[in-house]
This record gives structure tokens, sequence and C-alpha cells, in this order.
């Protein structure tokens, strides 16, 4: 269905791929793994046609024997949407801020005049429905705004299938999802393969949802495809060092000492947060939703503590109630055993806390350089203006990146880069407490062994304290002392993090274990 053949291209002269080559056959899932920045996007990019101005393109891109590089945007725009869909990376950057989602989805079959208005909500309905978001919880009038960074994801995956396209490029397409909505999603894409021949290519660091998914895989790196093989040949018998070391970097768990001291650094006694909900009719009354349900935890110097659990459950609700960005309307939270009110929070006791957000790109500012984009905490802190920029590169250095990014601006960097960004910015005053919400989940395999080692090692050294809330469960298995478990606003397990994960006593942990990809364990040794 889909080809690339010697495939390269340029942008303003700099080579980002070389001599690319591949095929996506009908019915067939195939996965595009490598370093965040290798180019898997790129190349996706380069068959949608969605390449930025001074881009040079050579070889050939073929789709059911029709060369994309010479089509025009007028054909190209007949295609996308209707015979080639894709799921973008950043939900929040793919969606428009303005629209509600209903509206977004229905405008792929109006502007292919695929239905009527009429028509196309009902479809639009379905589809937010079939990837778990139905209207009588998530009605087709909301905004993206309103919804968590996993059912943003939903809303883009519903918009790329509403047409059924024949060929769906999926960039990191469950990156932001839990994983019970994980494995609902790749269920979702396996099933419109198996029953629409549909074809699916599939961007990804994970490889565990390439095990479990593709028939075949192809690794990149600097722009080259350097392997590609079945599945399953290519898990067991990689040929190239680069293969090995993605595998052997997808079961790294960074070297850790136990050095947890007695006093809690911070303390959370009964929050409660609520909204008000959407009135079921004009003019009656307004009733509340509780998104955060007495919950209570402490996080002693030294530790890391997981919080794990589904989209929407309220962790990222705490977590902004934690840093006193959001008000409770019961509980307190304490830091260092001074109180975090809402709206007022002194510089001194703010620096001793610092977070890096699920969306990178959200985060940032694109109007300022890198350098001032990391230097931001700098303003709670006594630093001499002369020392910044070298404590800046020292944080940039120590994430992966070069002293020479402090000069770029944020949209010259991959997903994963921007991550490690905010990492480094969050630690660049040596923070007593690190909030890190889905820190990870956009870097590479590679990447995020380095980054857990450095977090390990800067907490020995500093004495930090992590509050790790991800879907991966994989990583809070590796890097924390203790897991909570969070479910419709409540903590319903906690305990050790080997002996939740080794024998979960409940049962919605259970069903949290057993939804998580796994590589299985005869292919990698």
């Amino acid at each position: 269905m889909l080809s690339a053949e010697g495939l390269s291209l340029d942008i303003h002269g700099q080579s980002i791929l070389r001599d690319v080559s591949f095929e996506v056959a009908p019915g067939e899932v195939f996965g595009l793994v490598g370093e965040s920045g290798s180019g898997k996007s790129m190349t996706a990019l380069c068959a949608m046609g969605l390449l930025p101005r001074g881009a040079v393109r050579r070889g050939a891109v073929r789709f059911g024997g029709e060369d994309l590089l010479g089509a025009g945007e007028r054909r190209m725009c007949d295609l996308r949407g209707r015979q080639m869909g894709m799921i973008f990376q950043e939900p929040m950057t793919a969606l428009n801020p303005v629209r509600t989602i209903g509206d977004q989805v229905a405008e792929t079959l109006l502007v292919h005049g695929a239905a009527g208005r009429f028509e196309a909500r009902d479809v639009a309905r379905e589809r937010l429905a079939r990837v778990g978001l139905p209207e009588e919880r998530f009605g087709l009038d909301r905004y993206p705004h309103e919804l968590s960074g996993g059912q943003r994801q939903r809303v883009c995956i519903a918009l790329a299938v509403a047409l059924r396209p024949r060929l769906l490029i999926a960039d990191e397409p469950t990156t932001a999802l839990d994983v019970t909505t994980q494995a609902q999603i790749l269920d979702l894409l396996r099933g419109l393969v198996d029953e629409e021949g549909m074809a699916l290519w599939l961007i990804t660091h994970d490889l565990a949802v390439v095990a479990d998914m593709a028939d075949h895989v192809a690794v990149m790196r600097h722009g080259r495809v350097v392997e590609a093989a079945a599945t399953e040949r290519l898990f067991r018998a990689g040929r190239h060092e680069y293969t090995q070391r993605l595998l052997r970097d997808s079961r790294h768990v960074p070297k850790r000492v136990a050095a947890v001291g007695p006093a809690p650094v911070l303390e959370v006694r009964g929050a409660v947060r609520d909204y008000p909900a959407k009135r079921l009719r004009l003019l009656g009354p307004r009733s509340m939703f509780r998104a955060v349900d007495g919950v209570s935890l402490d996080i002693r110097a030294g530790e890391s503590v997981g919080l794990v659990g589904e989209s929407g459950c309220g962790k990222s609700t705490l977590t902004r109630a934690i840093l006193g960005l959001d008000p409770l309307q019961g509980g307190e939270v304490r830091l260092d055993g001074q109180p975090v009110h809402a709206g007022y929070l002194p510089g001194a006791l703010r620096a001793r806390m610092q977070v890096v957000f699920q969306d990178p790109y959200g985060s940032f500012n694109p109007r300022h350089r890198v350098g001032r984009l990391v230097a931001e905490p700098f303003h709670l802190v006594p630093v001499a203006v002369s020392g910044r920029r070298q404590r800046v590169a020292g944080a940039l250095q120590a994430v992966g990146l070069e002293p020479a990014d402090m000069d770029k601006f944020i949209h010259e960097f991959s997903g994963g880069q921007r991550q490690r960004i905010a990492i480094a910015r969050a630690i660049v005053i040596r923070p007593k407490l690190v909030i890190l919400d889905e820190a990870v989940s956009a870097l590479d395999v590679s990447i995020r062994a380095q980054i857990l080692d450095l977090l390990a090692d800067m907490q020995q050294r500093f004495g930090l304290s992590y509050l790790f809330i991800s879907h991966d469960l994989g990583v809070v298995r590796a890097i924390t002392d203790r897991v909570l478990v969070m479910q419709a606003g409540r903590i319903v397990e906690q305990g050790e993090t080997g002996r939740v994960f080794e024998a979960p006593q409940h049962g919605y942990t259970r069903q949290l274990i057993a939804a998580a990809p796994r590589i299985p364990q005869d292919w990698v040794g």
C-alpha cells in the first residue's frame, strides 16, 4: 500500500533523511522505532506532504502505486483524511483550541463531502464513543483544554479514523495514555486493521507496544534505517549494535541507594477538590464533580513516590493543588511544614518545589529562547546574573543537550528534546521536591534510561524527593520506593513498590498491571 524508495530529505541544506526505504502492506502493522530526533516523524511528514518551507525531497514515496512526492497540494488535500489519516504526537497542538471536539471530528467528513452537517455530527459522536469518550460523560461541546492529555489524544485518534482511511499513520498514539486506555486504543487500531484491511504505520519509542502490535519493524538512527526485519526476528536476533542497545535500554533499571530521611517534605491530608458540573437543564441547579476525594499522602526527604491511575482519575488535579495552582475545598497541603495556599506561595517556599509538566510544548513560551526558558526559576533564588548562563548550560548538558541549544527556540526541538528541556528547567535551582507529571512519557528508551540515571544520581547527591505521576508502570517500578494507585479521585492501594507490583490487593491495581504491554521474556533473554 505504501513504499518508500531511497527517500532523502534536506531542510535549508541540513540533511534530515538519507536513503530511507521500507514497505507497508495492506492489513499490516509496520513499526518504526528509534531515538527522538532520528527522523521517524519527518519520514511520516514526507509521506503526508506536511513539510516546512525549504524542504527538498528526493527518491519516491508511493501510495497505491502513486508517487506522492510528485502530487500537487490539491491532490494531497484529497488524500489526507480520506485515504491517509495521521495521529500527531502532541494532541494539544494538533487540535484547534477554539473549536469543540465534536466540530473538529465532524470537520473531516464535511471538508471531504462525506456527510451532511447532522450526519457528520452523528458520526463524530460514534467515533468519540468508540475511543472511550461517550457523550454522556464528554459532551461534543467540550473544548480541548477541558480534557486531560490522554483524553485529547483520544480525540485526535477519533478525528484520524473518522473516514476510515486505507492507511493510518500513528505518531506516538499512546504516549499520553494510561495503560488501560492504551490497551483499548491499541485494540481499536488492531481491530481496524483486521476488519477493514487498513494498513497501520506505527511510530513509537515504546518497544513493548511494537512487540505486541507490529508485523515488521524498522529501526532508524540519524535519518537512516539501520535495520529492518520481522518483529520477532528483530527482537530475538537484532544484528545492529544500535538495535541491541535499544533492547538493553528498554529493560534498564537505574542504580539507586535508599537514603530516605524520617521527616516528610510533603504532607497532604484529606485533600478534596470539586469542580462545577454542567447543568442538566436551563437554569437548573449546578451539581459538583469531585475530582479529588479525601487524598492523603506523605513524601519524605530523599524518597521517590509513584502515583499511577487512568487518565482523568485526578492525578494532575492533585498535582495542581500540591503546587498551589488550584484551591482545595477541604484538607491541606504542607511543604516543609509550611502550608501551601492557592494564589499565594512565597518565593522561598516555591523554590523548594518544581514541576515537569505532561505537555512540554504547552509549558513553554514559544517566543523565548531556551536559555531564557530554563532560567525562569532563577527569580525565586538569589543567583548572580553573571552565573546564570553557566548554570543553564550545565542543566542542559545534564539532560543530554548542548550549551549551544540555549540560543534556539522551543519549536526547533523534537517532542523528546522538549521534555528534556523541561526537566532541565526544573532541576536548575536544585529544589527539594520535584513533581514529574509524565516526565519521561515522550522520551525514547535510550534517553529515558539516561534521564532515569540522572534523576537517581541527583537524588543521591542532593537528597531530592520525587513524586512520579506516570502511566508507565515500568518507569514507576524502576525509580520509586513506594507507589500509590488512584481511581476516581481516591487512593485505592498503596505500599512498597515491589510488593504492590508483585502481589496487588485491589482489583483495579491488578487490572492496570495486566493491561501494561510487555516484551515476551523469551524474545530478549
